[in-house]
């Protein structure tokens, strides 16, 4: 049995907020793009699952630190076909969310420190991350417009039995053109306990060198640090967060911390253009949006049996008590153990 020392963490800056969200992927994790025997194992239960955390906080995972998690103010409903609606259901979407995270910290801690994620540590992050909130407007609208963006292609090309490479096309590039015009805007918006205002994604600086002894200049692109508040509101209630709420913050304790959001617009775009030219290369093994529908994940309903639904179970601001992770390491031990087992039987230990 390997033991976990309470030195053995990832490095972190203090004064880094940590905030996180998911977006909905088209394509499973790669095994392929890993050498590793062990890391295809364990990437071989979370194969259909599409929810990808970005960015991929594991080192305040298995640190047992804190992380912000990004919560939309307004439930997440698009109005598709010609009498259906869709909503997003957050509690199921973040298990399948966190079940991604809790697996690919497993992974990089085994890299980095030859152990395996304690449930423990994972306890200790979701304590001390579950009450935090942090004012992220036009992070929390984008990454609602991200999943709209996927209800409009592939749900709908899934209900319309149309062609699901298409519709993941159209997708990609609609999620592409988000950050692509927020990042040329190069604005965003910071909401703190002193001001609203905006301020700029990036730097523009210009570099100059010599090469092969003639005069070069380079622009380089510098990402800015953002001021945020980042609010314990573990005594009060999560209906005080809302856009006219700002005098019921005054009296709650918060931290000055920082973060930097052009790497959620870079990091996604990127994956963005690397999905649509996978697909224009002949690609087509993708996800199907059939394991969200089936989960509740996305529910959708005729729009007159919406109505009737209580859209408060759908809100984001709420504890998420139910969210499981003892089932979650359970599995990953389970499927080491099987893995284990298996290459004893044919040689060698290959990590």
């Amino acid at each position: 049995m390997i033991l976990i020392s309470r030195f053995q963490k990832f490095k972190i800056f203090k004064s880094d907020a940590a905030p996180f969200f998911f977006y909905i992927e088209i394509f499973p994790p790669g095994p392929t793009a890993f050498k590793s025997q062990r890391i295809k194992a364990l990437l071989e239960p979370i194969k259909t699952n599409p929810i990808m955390p970005l960015p991929m906080r594991v080192d305040r995972v298995f640190n047992g630190g804190k992380s912000v998690l990004i919560r939309p103010r307004e439930t997440i409903t698009f109005s598709f076909m010609e009498d259906l609606v869709a909503t997003v259901n957050p509690e199921p979407f973040l298990q399948l969310g966190i079940e991604k995270l809790l697996y690919f910290t497993e992974i990089r801690a085994f890299e980095k420190f030859f152990v395996s994620l304690p449930i423990e540590r994972v306890n200790q992050w979701w304590a001390s991350t579950n009450f935090l909130y942090a004012k992220l407007l036009r992070l929390e609208e984008d990454f609602s417009a991200f999943i709209r963006a996927y209800i409009h292609t592939l749900v709908k090309a899934k209900f319309s039995e149309e062609d699901l490479v298409g519709a993941a096309k159209n997708y990609c590039q609609m999620v592409a053109d988000i950050c692509e015009k927020r990042m040329k805007e190069n604005t965003i918006l910071v909401e703190t306990s002193d001001e609203e205002t905006h301020v700029k994604l990036y730097k523009e600086k210009i570099l100059k060198y010599y090469k092969k002894r003639k005069k070069v200049e380079e622009l380089q692109y510098h990402p800015e640090l953002i001021d945020i508040d980042v609010y314990n509101i573990v005594d009060r209630e999560f209906s005080i967060v809302g856009e006219d709420s700002k005098s019921t913050f005054d009296d709650i304790k918060f931290w000055k911390k920082k973060y930097i959001p052009l790497l959620f617009y870079d990091d996604l775009l990127e994956c963005m253009l690397q999905n649509l030219k996978k697909l224009e290369d002949g690609e087509e093994e993708i996800l199907d949006p059939s394991l969200l529908i089936e989960q509740n994940v996305i529910i959708v309903r005729e729009s007159k049996e919406f109505k009737a639904l209580n859209t408060d179970d759908f809100s984001w601001m709420k504890s998420f008590a139910n969210i499981n992770f003892e089932s979650t390491i359970l599995l990953i031990k389970s499927t080491l153990k099987q893995y284990y087992s298996t290459i004893k039987l044919d040689g060698p230990m290959k990590f």
